[in-house]
Formats: structure tokens, sequence, C-alpha cells
């Protein structure tokens, strides 16, 4: 245990060489003093650690002693807490910042740090790559002691920030072939270290994600039989985002039972490599209950998943992933909305329909789900058709406004 490997900060003129703020960085910022522990997670090469460093050498420039501040990454090995800081304070120092990564790693860690937090005016940044970590058993014994945050792959905004391109989003109606032209690159570039990479080092890099994830990260905290049918599951969401998974036949096509399923979808979405999307309803309970759409956590992912998905479909997934979408839609009938947004005491409903000029029959779904709950508005995602619709039935009125997928990403 090398702590003075862990903390190059320690010597003196050293800074991280972290320039580039993700957009979490300033909410991070104003707790840097309160007591709450401070808990980051989200998949591998988000950034995690980098937001720790900066957080140091944010600390470092408001004149804390450099050797106040501990970071230790559980990665590796996973000593006790109590030996860390014994080992720091025989150094003769007495740790005021201590910033632990990959803290899912060291078990039983939530009551290590809680005797620490209620014996001492030590302030604690934790990491990790599982959301587990921070579910039941650690809001139970940290309550009101710790503030998580979740830090996702780059939004299409933060793309353009660390492509240097602010200018796209300051004026995008200036530059609207560049701002296309930068949203077919994104697609696959949601991680930093792929910005401005070719198509084989993007490849490598999700590949070396992904098996990681799985091979590595997920046995380590579930009970898995066969970490190849994780992978198979995987592809399968690929070759078709926004699948409504029957757990009976799919279970049966991939050969295992279909509870064995269930936790399999459920380890894959804990690790953050897919996302469900609920069917919607006015009851919660009846939304948990029926049918429901999965996507991929990143469109990074069919890199190395799928090399055949449609670009449609692909859109789609982006869109799940950047408006947070919950729900979709669908009739008996078959009529269907992606995806139902709730701001606040609205509901407004997506539909993607990836091509230059939709048609009109295609509005029908959107109309429809916008009379019956008595909405207003809903948007259409196109890939260059702009204009905004009105429908009506017998004195009843609403908007449908169609707008391309890299306009409303970008817009406020």
């Amino acid at each position: 245990m090398e702590l003075e490997q862990h903390n190059p900060h320690w010597k003196e003129g050293f800074l991280y060489p972290f320039d580039k703020q993700r957009v979490l960085f300033p909410r991070l910022e104003k707790n840097l003093t309160n007591r709450q522990i401070i808990a980051l997670y989200g998949l591998r090469r988000t950034g995690k650690t980098v937001l720790m460093k900066q957080l140091i050498n944010l600390l470092i420039a408001k004149g804390i002693a450099r050797t106040e501040i501990l970071f230790f990454s559980f990665d590796e090995e996973q000593p006790k807490i109590k030996s860390l800081i014994s080992a720091f304070e025989k150094s003769g120092q007495k740790p005021r910042y201590i910033f632990f990564d990959e803290i899912q790693k060291l078990e039983n860690w939530q009551n290590q740090l809680k005797f620490y937090y209620d014996t001492t005016d030590i302030k604690f940044f934790v990491s990790g790559s599982s959301s587990l970590f921070i579910r039941k058993k650690v809001r139970e014994s940290l309550a009101g002691r710790i503030f998580d945050y979740y830090l996702p792959p780059l939004d299409f905004k933060e793309y353009l920030l660390f492509r240097k391109k602010e200018e796209l989003l300051s004026k995008p109606k200036l530059f609207p072939e560049e701002v296309k032209a930068e949203f077919e690159l994104y697609l696959k570039r949601q991680f930093i270290e792929t910005i401005g990479q070719d198509e084989e080092f993007i490849f490598d890099y999700v590949k070396s994600i992904l098996e990681q994830v799985i091979y590595i990260d997920i046995p380590q905290v579930f009970p898995i039989a066969n970490e190849g049918l994780l992978l198979k599951i995987l592809k399968i969401i690929a070759s078709n985002p926004g699948l409504i998974i029957e757990y009976e036949s799919l279970g049966k096509e991939v050969g295992i039972d279909r509870n064995t399923l269930s936790n399999y979808l459920f380890y894959l979405e804990e690790a953050f490599l897919i996302k469900k999307v609920y069917h919607f309803s006015r009851n919660r309970l009846t939304s948990e209950k029926k049918l429901k759409r999965f996507y991929l956590n990143s469109t990074s992912f069919f890199s190395y998943l799928s090399s055949g998905t449609e670009e449609s479909k692909i859109v789609e997934n982006i869109l799940a992933i950047e408006t947070g979408a919950k729900f979709f839609w669908r009739t008996h009938s078959k009529d269907e909305v992606d995806f139902i947004l709730e701001e606040e005491k609205n509901i407004i409903p997506l539909e993607v329909k990836y091509k230059e000029s939709p048609r009109e029959r295609e509005l029908k779904p959107l109309a429809k789900f916008c009379r019956e709950y008595g909405v207003k508005k809903g948007f259409m995602i196109t890939k260059g058709a702009e204009e905004i619709i009105k429908v009506s039935w017998g004195g009843w009125e609403a908007k449908i406004e169609l707008i391309p997928v890299w306009k409303y990403l970008i817009k406020e």
C-alpha cells in the first residue's frame, strides 16, 4: 500500500493535467465544504476519477495543504479504511479531505465510512462504477450523510464543448451543416477519449470497457453462471434498440429461464450498460407490470455490439438516453409513441422519425396521445424537417412540432 503512488499532488508544484470540466463539476464545487459525503457513480471511463482529481486541484488552489488531501483507488487492492487513515497519519499528517475511487470493491465500506463521518470532521468523496453502491443498504446506513451524483457519458452539448465547438452551441442557426456533421460523429463518440478518434480505435476502446464490466465488474457483485450470456443479451438489444422483451421467449432463445433472464437484465442495468423504459400509465404500479423496452446506455456501444443497426434506431436510442425518458406509449391497436417525457407537471410525447420528410399518417399516434391525455404539444424528431403542424378534433386542438434531432438536443 504505497500511498505516495496514489498521491502525486503531495509533491510541491504538481497539479493534475485535466483542464476541461464536465458540466457536473460546478455542482460538486458548491458542496465542497458541506459535511455530507459526495458520491459519484456511473459507467467506467466517464470521468469520475478525473473529476475527483480536478477537485483536488481546486482545494490546492484554495490554499488547502497538499498533504492534508488523501486519494486512494480500491481498483487493485482493498485495505480497510482504518488502515489507510492510520498509514496516512503515521507520516505526521491529519487528513482533511479524502477521495476514495471505486469504493464499491471494498466490503462493508458504508459502515466503515459512517464511523469516520460521525467521529471526525474529514470531508469524504467516493466514486463507484455500479449504482448498487448507493442503493438501499447505503441509504439506510448513510441517510442524511451522503449526496450522490450520476455521471453519464457525454451528451451532445458536452461533446461539442470538449470538441471546442462552443460557437455551434451559441449560434447553431449559422452553422447547421457543421452541427449535423458533428452529430453524426457524436453518435459513436460519447467517451472523452474517443473524441477525434477513428472507427478502429473506438471499436477497441468500447470492447475493453464492455469486457471489463461484463467479465470482471458484474461477477464481483452478482452471482453469474455464464458471463457470455450477458454479452449475448447486449447484442440482441443492440440489434434492435427499443426492443420490447418477452422474458419467456427471449429466455428460451438464449437458453435460460425467465427469472434468470430478469436477473441478468437487472445486472446489466445496474452496471449502466442498458436502460429500461416503461409503458406509460397514469398508474405507476400498472406501468411497472406492463411490457418494457430496452436500450443501450450509450450509442458508442454499437461500434462493438452491432454493425448493422439502422441509423434511425440508433437515433431513437440516443433520444432515450438524452431525454432521460422513463416511458413509452402503446395501444392494443399498436399505435405507438416512442417516449413520454414528464417535465414538472407537463406530459410531453416525443416520436422519432429520422427522415427528411415524415408522412402525414405518421403524426396520428402523437395526435391520438395528445387527445387522450389532454396534451397541447408534442414533438416529432426528424432528420431535416422543421415545422409546426396543428391537429384538431371537434374543438380540441394541439400542436406537433417537427424538429431536427441536432436542434432538439442543443435547444435550451
